[in-house]
């Protein structure tokens, strides 16, 4: 392939990743009636769940970044918080405020951010050690079989030129560098339909944290995330949002004891969604019981065998 053909791909790869996206925000706005993310929108539309000297917790929009770097005009959840509460910012710092952990643009939920640097090295070592509790929700196209599923399967970079610093996978795929171990356990809640097709509502803990983990260990499965843009290789643009939300997170350090839960947007109450439940399998707090017990022999484990 020459450079001509090889700058012609790139061009073209750039001009469909535009379109797409061009088609996902019409498809929210006009379709789903969504006012777009937007500094007049959504500044002042900060959701807290908990606020105290030591910690703010709150609760994320979907398709909403968490930062933004210097020419980038898009809002983000920094600029809410610092709206809300400008005596919070920190200006030594370069976005204004101390990181405990992420989440992905496209995922809603429970977003932790340490106030004091005591908080953030407190914070730091329950996520490094692994000490944290993360539950979160989401609808997962098909029907889950199995009730419990244990995943262990690395996760890498995807070094597919169309993909690349964009997507995760695992060493199924040829094109998987550097793979890590990743493990993420799943539980079903409830089982039904989305806007007509079979779908579950799953409750997953990631007890590693990988790069998009819980969207590469759906994939895996065969159950895509609803609305996962990226995973489903730009194919699943109808819905109104990606239906993967941090649902709750359990912290404890010297200074306090968190617990702090944003709730399920994930109801069939929200008839935008067309989520309509059909079959309950396991009710929430008996949930969070199981799924971080490594007690019991009917978990599924899933995992990629040694060649």
């Amino acid at each position: 392939m020459d450079i001509l053909e090889q700058i012609g791909m790139a061009l073209m790869h750039k001009l469909e990743l535009w379109l797409m996206h061009r088609l996902a925000n019409l498809i929210q706005t006009k379709w789903h009636s969504r006012d777009p993310m937007t500094h007049a929108n959504y500044l002042d539309k900060l959701r807290v769940i908990h606020k105290s000297e030591q910690f703010l917790a709150v609760d994320k929009h979907p398709d909403l970044v968490l930062n933004t770097n210097p020419g980038d005009n898009r809002l983000s959840l920094y600029e809410q918080i610092k709206h809300s509460f400008p005596e919070l910012v920190q200006p030594k710092l370069v976005h204004g405020f101390y990181v405990a952990h992420r989440l992905d643009y496209s995922t809603s939920g429970v977003v932790l951010i340490p106030l004091t640097k005591a908080a953030a090295t407190q914070a730091a070592k329950q996520f490094e050690q692994r000490k944290t509790r993360k539950f979160y929700l989401a609808l997962v196209r098909g029907h889950v079989v199995d009730e419990k599923i244990d995943i262990a399967v690395a996760i890498g970079d995807d070094s597919t030129p169309e993909w690349s610093k964009i997507r995760m996978c695992t060493p199924a795929q040829s094109t998987c560098l550097n793979p890590r171990p990743a493990r993420t356990k799943l539980l079903v809640i409830e089982r039904g339909t989305f806007n007509g097709k079979p779908a579950t509502k799953v409750l997953l803990a990631p007890i590693t944290g990988r790069r998009h983990q819980l969207r590469v260990h759906c994939q895996f499965l065969g159950h895509l995330i609803v609305g996962d843009w990226t995973y489903s290789s730009r194919r699943d643009v109808l819905p109104p949002r990606m239906f993967l939300h941090a649902h709750r997170l359990v912290l404890n350090t010297k200074m306090e004891n968190l617990d702090v839960n944003a709730g399920d947007p994930f109801t069939e109450s929200e008839d935008s969604f067309k989520w309509r439940p059909e079959v309950e399998i396991c009710d929430i707090n008996t949930a969070y019981q199981l799924i971080h017990s490594e007690t019991g022999s009917d978990w599924k484990t899933v995992e990629i065998p040694p060649e």
